[in-house]
């Protein structure tokens, strides 16, 4: 980190904001299902109105921040936005109504699109390199084991008061903001020639062919989530047991991001993104159509690395290539966004299309079928990337 930016604010900030995140946007199901009584189908049509919001304000989040540079800093700017996001979190507790949960649901998704940029941009600025991969990987180990608190909150609070789950996130970003006192006002000033000697000649076609995979990998997630209660309990696994076992693929993530934390053999290589690309498809693979346990489990850890390979890999380009601007970090958490819409979007044509019986073997064709076109899509900087090392 820069001497400016204070390492122990940043990742608290990161930390709250990851669990008011899980919290959120896995609470606000809960509530529509047990408190409005949602269908599978309506929560897929709610889940992906967030994402393209999601997708909409983080793609404009740059531009939102440099129209308010001359009143605001970034740190007052990422206050507001967590502000703005634990009032949407309170909106269910005070107004009962559908459309109140709806709008508590964009908001939500929108203050939470426009928090990321901001912080990513706090953690590669004034950074390059090694120092860059460094700083994204102490990034990285604090928000996945974030993500998992809601595991353990949410069904307790949901058996005493549903409304609860999403307002909790509230009371998080409150915390969140007060750690904001400890950052500097603006991210660590980014020089240009020494992030230029540090930016492979071949990272700008990293970049672009990991823009392809990064949502691709968050379709997939998006698809797995909701089977794999299912899928678990076809192999006798039920209750306490399918929770740990649901949780295995996050751990796999988070073990890989640490080690890719710890060394740095990948950055620059494209057998890094070919890797991921593989993992991804052979570990959604067996973890949907395995007929037994060990399949199952392979599968579940196999999907984890990949979905670590992915995500780190696509922040550390953007970062570096867009020279830890909110717009690099804004690009890449739109593109995540857009995985929260299509994979939701894909799902319910599962539905439409299946009905309830069969929606499950359509929406995994659906999702293979985006898969394979992200991963051809992805094949074309690579030739680029070829042809002018051929020259």
């Amino acid at each position: 980190m820069s001497r400016s930016t204070s390492l122990v604010p940043l990742l608290a900030v990161t930390f709250l904001g990851s669990v008011s995140s899980g919290i959120f946007w896995a609470g606000i199901f809960f509530v529509t299902a047990g408190h409005y009584h949602f269908s599978p189908s309506r929560n897929l049509v709610l889940a992906a109105a967030m994402g393209a919001v999601y997708a909409m304000g983080a793609r404009y989040a740059g531009a939102l921040l440099r129209a308010l540079e001359r009143r605001l800093t970034p740190r007052a700017v990422l206050a507001a936005t967590l502000s703005g996001w634990g009032l949407a979190a309170l909106v269910p507790l005070g107004f009962r109504s559908e459309a109140a949960l709806w709008a508590a649901g964009l908001a939500g998704a929108l203050a939470s699109a426009l928090t990321w940029p901001i912080v990513e941009s706090y953690v590669g600025a004034g950074q390059h390199g090694a120092r860059m991969r460094a700083a994204i990987g102490w990034f990285n180990v604090t928000w996945t084991p974030a993500t998992a608190v809601p595991l353990f909150l949410l069904p307790l609070l949901a058996r005493t008061n549903v409304l609860l789950a999403v307002a909790l996130s509230a009371l998080v970003n409150a915390g969140a903001i007060l750690a904001l006192r400890g950052l500097p006002p603006r991210p660590a000033a980014h020089e240009r020639a020494a992030a230029e000697l540090a930016v492979g000649r071949e990272y700008p076609w990293l970049m672009q062919a990991a823009s392809w995979l990064l949502p691709a990998s968050y379709v997939m997630s998006a698809t797995l989530s909701p089977v794999l209660p299912h899928r678990l309990a076809e192999v006798g696994w039920a209750g306490a047991d399918a929770s740990v076992f649901a949780a295995l693929w996050m751990l796999a993530r988070f073990l890989t991001l640490a080690l890719m934390w710890r060394v740095g053999f990948w950055h620059g290589r494209w057998g890094t993104l070919a890797v991921g690309l593989g993992a991804l498809m052979i570990g959604v693979g067996l973890a949907l159509l395995s007929p037994g346990r060990v399949g199952l489990v392979v599968g579940l850890l196999v999907f984890g690395v990949g979905m670590g390979l992915t995500y780190y890999a696509a922040l550390y380009y953007a970062l570096a290539v867009g020279h830890a601007e909110v717009d690099a970090g804004g690009t890449f958490e739109a593109l995540i966004g857009l995985g929260f819409c299509v994979g939701p979007l894909l799902g319910r044509l599962g539905h439409a299309a299946g009905g309830e019986a069969r929606a499950r073997p359509v929406t995994v064709l659906l999702t293979a079928a985006v898969t394979a076109l992200a991963g051809a899509a992805a094949l074309r900087p690579y030739r680029a990337a070829r042809r002018r090392r051929n020259k």
